[in-house]
């Protein structure tokens, strides 16, 4: 069985973990220095920073291996399923616990 779902917000935990790694390398030193005023703030957000670091390396490395286990597969084909509608179904059918032996 075959879930795109998963595979898709493996990718997207990919894009969004990338991200965050670009603006650490990138500009976090800047955005931390307004913080420089109050040395309680600015040790919340190097705590907070820490964390996000340590949770994201294997957060990142369980998305690469869901996609990896997940990978689409190429030569695979759509089977559109039909679509039951209400009108099609009978009550009883549907509300089957409306029956003498549920009560």
């Amino acid at each position: 069985m075959h879930y795109p779902l998963r595979y898709r917000r493996a990718r997207s935990l990919l894009y969004a973990i990338g991200l965050f790694w670009l603006w650490l390398w990138f500009g976090s030193a800047a955005s931390l220095e307004v913080l420089y005023g109050s040395p309680v703030h600015a040790a919340l957000a190097m705590y907070g920073l820490a964390v996000v670091i340590l949770v994201s390396i294997p957060a990142a490395l369980l998305a690469v291996i869901r996609m990896v286990l997940t990978r689409p597969r190429r030569d695979a084909v759509v089977v559109e399923l039909p679509v039951a509608s209400r009108s099609r179904r009978p009550l009883e059918a549907t509300h089957w616990w409306y029956d003498e032996k549920a009560s």
